[in-house]
């Protein structure tokens, strides 16, 4: 029998698994992490002056939903890495359904735009506060959902980190994005995308080895 086979094995028995509660430890990291980036967003950045417009605008509510979304589906992802034996590819597959839907977005936007205004459609002049500030208000997510992780039992420590990262790199994409005024589909699936697949790179090397048994 493989060492790795043999792991899981032993995982699966019911005195294998870990005294903690993984569903409610990794609940309550997410909503800390939220509740982290949210502030570190307000005191640093503040919230958009336009907020109360922007409330209105279903761009605006297209942005928060698609990060909504990718964020609950990394962090059910990252629940499920911590229990033994269970499978990511199902909630490995839903992850790409927020940017599709703003793929599909994004296509609608460009070809109803003139021609002369499409490329304005992906820039802003944040782009570069966006890149930098998404991976930074997930530094503190990313901590407590490893914490989470710890009290579990994660028998892959890459895909459990990578788990870590979109989780991480949504709910700051999302804290940001009460922050950001630009609304585009195309913007949000470029530049939050970037940042967000930044903040995976960065929290898999740094996080594996703190998931590993």
């Amino acid at each position: 029998m493989k060492t790795d086979d043999l792991i899981t094995l032993l995982a699966r028995q019911p005195d294998a698994l870990p005294k903690a509660h993984p569903a409610r430890d990794t609940a309550l990291a997410g909503v800390a992490g939220l509740g982290t980036a949210f502030l570190l967003m307000a005191l640093m950045l503040g919230l958009r002056p336009d907020l109360a417009e922007a409330v209105a605008s279903p761009l605006f509510w297209q942005k928060i939903g698609a990060l909504a979304l990718l964020a609950v589906v990394a962090g059910v992802a990252a629940y499920r890495s911590g229990l033994p034996g269970r499978s990511l590819r199902s909630t490995e597959r839903l992850r790409w359904a927020a940017p599709a839907w703003l793929a599909v977005a994004t296509v609608v936007t460009v070809v109803s735009a003139p021609a002369g205004e499409r490329l304005g459609l992906f820039h802003s002049p944040t782009i570069l506060v966006c890149l930098t500030m998404v991976p930074l208000l997930s530094v503190l997510p990313a901590a407590a959902m490893v914490w989470a992780l710890r009290r579990a039992a994660p028998t892959e420590p890459a895909r459990a980190a990578r788990a870590v990262g979109w989780t991480a790199g949504a709910i700051g994409a999302f804290a940001y994005a009460f922050h950001c005024q630009a609304d585009q589909p195309g913007y949000v699936l470029v530049w939050y995308g970037l940042a967000v697949v930044a903040t995976v790179a960065l929290t898999q090397a740094t996080a594996m080895r703190w998931l590993r048994w």
